[in-house]
């Protein structure tokens, strides 16, 4: 015999599933994640060029390594000017066949590309010597990398963010919907008589979350498969290899269903209390703000200083969009654990609540539940039993 939470899961997924506003999400969302990407991808290429400063006291090396440079970074894409501003590389000669090549922390190079400035002096060297001549041996530094907010990982966790805020309040907005439909259509009453309330809730999150489950999907598959036609070395494709890294799914995942079960079971708890669709937006428009601010203060760690901002990890509401922005190695496992942790703990405390809000007959007495008596009085003419 088939769970009822089953049933009333297919029911949701078909009910969202079947119309026409669904099918055009999916479409145009996925043809603008892919055209974003490409256009990305365009625009990074027809980028000004980045000032290099070279410095060392031996001049003669100087054209050699911009014809390195230059040659390194076309393979990465990108164009460089040479002056007196800018990044720097420093050449220092150890001895007349051993130079240093170092590097500043924002150079615009990867660690291959840098080692590869290194490699193509060489080969230019020993073309220009002689084969009985000791060769050129040149030592690239690989100073590590500064965080940029627009490098290709910082840009992949703001895009799953973005994903996540996205498909969370399209979600949360059919959810609402799902529970005010039975609740004014009376026909949450039915369902009482057949399911309990917590497989009626476990239902519709099922079935709702499986909607949203597919556009995540069609989006990521749409923006993978538009990565493919761009260039290879563009960094289009440098942010889809962070996307699709199994790793960092596997946590957005995680991070993602625990946000579902928090934002869901207050809109389930908040739609149980509403009477009809007008009383259901005014009920969750605190939540919709809630989630709009938490937008707007990961986008703002985003862009500035996110160690400014780290206690806000600590609030349960905007956790898990500043846990996607966060590289995983940045917060302790431990740490990591707890925050989620309590954001699961504050999902099955408030989904408790939902569950009693849906079954009236099982409300505790207070002011609410004064409230329904009161209600079904009024509106059926009859005493409520027990009141």
């Amino acid at each position: 015999m088939t769970s009822p939470v089953w049933l009333i899961a297919e029911r949701e997924f078909r009910t969202y599933a079947g119309t026409l506003s669904f099918w055009a999400a999916l479409l145009f969302g996925s043809i603008a994640v892919g055209g974003g990407l490409l256009l990305l991808n365009s625009t990074h290429h027809a980028s000004a060029p980045v000032h290099i400063q070279l410095v060392s006291p031996e001049v003669a090396v100087l054209p050699g390594a911009e014809a390195a440079i230059k040659e390194a970074g076309a393979l990465e894409g990108r164009q460089f000017v040479f002056g007196r501003s800018g990044t720097t590389m420093t050449i220092e000669a150890r001895t007349a066949k051993d130079i240093r090549l170092n590097f500043a922390p924002d150079f615009p190079l990867s660690a291959t590309g840098r080692a590869l400035v290194a490699s193509i002096l060489e080969r230019d060297d020993a073309r220009r010597r002689a084969a009985n001549t000791m060769p050129l041996t040149v030592h690239a530094v690989l100073a590590q990398q500064s965080p940029r907010p627009g490098n290709e990982r910082g840009i992949a966790r703001f895009l799953l963010m973005l994903m996540l805020w996205l498909t969370l309040t399209g979600s949360l907005g059919m959810l609402l919907q799902a529970v005010v439909r039975e609740r004014a259509t009376r026909a949450l009453e039915s369902l009482l008589a057949s399911a309990e309330a917590w497989q009626i809730m476990a239902g519709k999150l099922i079935g709702v979350g499986g909607v949203s489950f597919l556009l995540l999907s069609a989006w990521l598959g749409s923006s993978a498969a538009f990565a493919s036609i761009a260039p290879q070395t563009g960094l289009a494709s440098a942010i889809i290899s962070e996307l699709v890294a199994p790793v960092s799914l596997l946590r957005a995942a995680m991070i993602y269903l625990l946000a579902y079960a928090f934002y869901g079971s207050i809109t389930i708890a908040l739609g149980a209390m509403a009477r009809d669709s007008a009383s259901a937006q005014n009920l969750s428009r605190p939540m919709f703000i809630v989630l709009v601010v938490a937008f707007f203060v990961t986008l703002a760690a985003a862009i500035g200083n996110m160690t400014s901002s780290h206690w806000l990890l600590y609030i349960p509401a905007v956790t898990p969009f500043l846990l996607l922005l966060v590289p995983a190695g940045a917060i302790p496992p431990a740490i990591q654990i707890l925050m989620l942790s309590v954001i699961a703990v504050s999902s099955c405390l408030i989904a408790r609540l939902a569950a009693s809000r849906l079954a009236i007959k099982d409300c505790g007495p207070g002011l609410l539940a004064r409230w329904d008596r009161w209600h079904l009085r009024r509106t059926d003419g009859q005493p409520f039993i027990g009141s």
